[in-house]
């Protein structure tokens, strides 16, 4: 009832005031109710694609001499993730991408792209794309109001923002898509009709910033995946006091000794920070905690976005055994996802102690996976005694030789 009496307030005599403000259009309106969706979901039959029917299938096997075991949680079987977001178009975005690309961290780039400084910061944000970064989406014009309100949330968050800025990354970039969305100041992250538009606009994760105005946003604490990845939080803060916060987390003692604790229980590490509220050089609280916790072989250094889709790709990935034919073992590997939002690699346990080559769809896997995990599309395996972590493209017939 609230919903619809807000609604219909935006077609009173504010109507005109909010659509010059707020960019809100009668498609904001007429979809209002109108339900989220899964993204990045196919209707087509997965195994056709692999020509392979359901007959083809074999119960897994308990005593062959080559096994699979599962999904790895991480990619690379890595023992942990370090993910990294930065928010806002400001000057100071250049000079934090060149420090991160120092230490090797990744990050996801949240970007007001409708802000003048957009304008001078696409170059070198597509040089971030190349390397290995992600941009988000910031909306347009980065609006907030503190306490937000419905009424607040209903002009701000419109196609205009959600869907234009989205639009915008991907016509300023070689990105081919925009998995990420970042909540203005924090604002309307509990609203279900904007989860429901960010995930008709194709997001797969928002991150939120929880309670600023009493310093929830320094450490949620979270350590593994969200539960509810339309109002993800993260691990802590690492940046000045700025905004309306009270304080800021820069005790470098502090931030390093809570990645120990993730990195203790196997746990993702998402930190995030405000470029223009840094300190930069070797001595400054940044750079020693990047220092502290990069360039590590046993951590996957990823961006939010495919961080979260390979979450996805894991849950809904599942490995067949099929005839072998005249391979030692062949596996049908495949999901219902659609390889232009969900294209990254996921990583595949099998036990294998005696093999020559391995095949995906019959081109040859090269072993030996990178000295630091710090993409995400690639394809390897790694010998570990007599288990084998395949790193692949779901939708393919994995053969052992």
């Amino acid at each position: 009832m609230l919903a619809a009496m807000c609604v219909c307030a935006a077609l009173t005599g504010s109507w005109i005031y909010y659509t010059y403000g707020s960019h809100l259009s009668f498609q904001d309106i007429a979809t209002f109710f109108a339900n989220g969706r899964k993204v990045g979901r196919l209707s087509s039959d997965p195994l056709a694609r692999l020509h392979v029917s359901i007959g083809d299938l074999r119960p897994p096997s308990t005593h062959g001499s080559i096994r699979y075991l599962g999904a790895s949680r991480y990619l690379n079987h890595t023992r942990a993730v370090v993910t990294h977001t930065i928010d806002d178009s400001t000057r100071f975005i250049p000079t934090c991408l060149d420090t991160l690309d120092k230490y090797g961290v990744k990050a996801t780039v949240f970007i007001s792209t409708g802000v003048k400084r957009a304008d001078d910061l696409w170059p070198r944000l597509e040089q971030a794309v190349n390397s290995g970064h992600e941009i988000g989406s910031h909306s347009r014009r980065h609006q907030c109001q503190w306490p937000d309100t419905f009424a607040f949330c209903f002009r701000a968050y419109t196609d205009y923002e959600i869907d234009g800025s989205r639009d915008d990354i991907l016509r300023r970039t070689t990105q081919p898509y925009v998995w990420s969305w970042c909540y203005p100041c924090g604002n309307c992250n509990t609203c279900d009709f904007v989860h429901r538009k960010l995930s008709r606009a194709g997001y797969i994760v928002a991150r939120n910033y929880p309670d600023e105005a009493h310093d929830g946003h320094n450490l949620p604490n979270l350590q593994t995946y969200d539960a509810d990845p339309y109002n993800a939080t993260y691990t802590q803060l690492l940046q000045r006091r700025g905004g309306i916060a009270r304080t800021g987390r820069t005790n470098v003692a502090e931030v390093n000794a809570k990645f120990d604790e993730v990195y203790e229980h196997e746990g993702i590490h998402n930190f995030m920070s405000h470029p223009q509220w840094l300190d930069y050089g070797p001595d400054g609280f940044y750079e020693r905690h990047l220092a502290h916790i990069a360039k590590r072989s046993d951590i996957w250094y990823v961006p939010m976005g495919p961080l979260y889709a390979y979450h996805t790709v894991r849950e809904e990935t599942k490995v067949s055994e099929l005839d072998s034919q005249t391979s030692k073992a062949r596996f049908a590997v495949y999901n219902d996802l659609d390889p232009h939002v969900f294209f990254n690699s996921i990583t595949l346990e099998f036990f294998a102690p005696d093999f020559a080559e391995i095949l995906s769809d019959g081109h040859a896997i090269h072993e030996g996976g990178p000295d630091v995990t710090d993409r995400w599309r690639d394809e390897y395996f790694r010998r570990d005694g007599e288990k084998v972590y395949l790193t692949i493209h779901p939708n393919a017939v994995v053969e052992f030789k």
